[in-house]
């Protein structure tokens, strides 16, 4: 059984399923995604579905020999199935494949919290972190590669585009322990107002003029409900919904990749493409949504953190005269942090998968 989000079918999941059906078509799998998705029928050509929070979903999940999907609460009724789990009713064999590189110390992902079987990795310090800080028990944890890795193809754009992506804010999202210290609304936030100012700046209007830049600012799913705030930038600026827009082909076709703290910046990494790091607020996210884990923003290799937008722009402007060529240190730096890039990592999870319901 697999799944992701309820109404999507692109991130690890999918990508994994899309495996199975066309390298494995001896198991029998199904993908749980919402009939009203604009993904259902993409899905539906590859392989067999159901409904997510269906009768069948249910029963799948009961009968799966795995349940494997990219987000925690990758079930029929996350709420409902995580009491069964945690309280010993029932106890499938959930595979969490992620839908990002953990780089920060995310408590909701610690063994206390989580029944996982297995917790997908696809960076070495972040499997030694996971393996060594979060609680599980040895064996749990498995650096294999994440499944939408094999798609990802190094630096074989010939688009002049760069993505903005920033990721959400706990404090305009979810109820969590300190968020009202800094609740405001969405409208008059610090958020809105510096992507905004960056957006909107004179300097980046020059770049896209006179470079033929193509410019697409994507916010996190989380904060897509905020999308009509953005609706007064520049007008050469794509403002991408989740809906019409596909982030892996927005990866493929992007030369550089401006964002704060989304952890999806390491896809571009892992295509060998520069990044850009945009942090206004950097005391206020590590306080309130996430402490640093084994990534320092400040000293890596990969990228430069800029507080200012101004920052943010000559350093764009620079990556643009240099031709995006990433630097010998990043170069150096890349083999520390990924143990494969031969585009078999969802092999390795299903050869993982097999080895393990064989000795059971």
């Amino acid at each position: 059984m697999i799944c992701e989000e309820p109404y999507e079918a692109r991130d690890n999941g999918y990508h994994f399923f899309r495996y199975m059906c066309e390298r494995q078509p001896q198991q029998k799998c199904y993908y749980a995604v919402k009939k009203e998705s604009v993904d259902a029928k993409k899905v539906q050509k590859i392989g067999l579905t159901v409904e997510y929070g269906s009768i069948q979903h249910w029963l799948a999940y009961f009968l799966c020999a795995y349940n494997i999907s990219s987000q925690k609460g990758g079930k029929p009724n996350p709420a409902m199935c995580a009491f069964m789990e945690m309280n010993g009713v029932f106890k499938p064999r959930n595979v969490f494949l992620q839908h990002g590189i953990t780089k920060d110390m995310a408590e909701w992902l610690f063994a206390d919290k989580c029944n996982f079987y297995f917790f997908i990795t696809a960076a070495i310090p972040e499997h030694n972190m996971i393996k060594d800080y979060y609680g599980y028990k040895d064996g749990v944890a498995r650096l294999t590669g994440f499944p939408r890795y094999d798609s990802l193809i190094p630096n074989q754009t010939n688009q002049n585009q760069i993505l903005i992506m920033p990721t959400w804010r706990n404090w305009f999202n979810l109820k969590s322990k300190g968020s009202q210290d800094v609740k405001t609304p969405f409208g008059c936030s610090e958020y809105l107002k510096k992507w905004m100012e960056l957006l909107n700046s004179k300097e980046l209007d020059y770049l896209i003029i006179n470079h033929n830049l193509k410019v697409v600012f994507f916010l996190h799913r989380n904060m897509q409900r905020y999308i009509e705030a953005f609706q007064g930038v520049n007008e050469k600026i794509v403002i991408a919904s989740w809906k019409d827009y596909d982030i892996q082909e927005l990866l493929l076709t992007s030369k550089l990749m401006i964002t704060d703290y989304s952890s999806v910046f390491f896809d571009m990494v892992y295509m060998k493409k520069p990044v850009i790091f945009y942090q206004f607020d950097e005391e206020e996210y590590r306080k309130y949504q996430y402490q640093q884990g084994w990534f320092d923003y400040h000293s890596n290799a990969f990228g430069t953190s800029y507080s200012a937008s101004e920052e943010v722009i000559e350093a764009l402007s620079h990556e643009i005269e240099n031709g995006y060529k990433v630097s010998e240190r990043y170069l150096n730096e890349y083999s520390h942090i990924f143990a494969y890039s031969d585009r078999r990592n969802s092999r390795r999870i299903y050869e993982l998968l097999d080895k393990e319901k064989s000795d059971m």
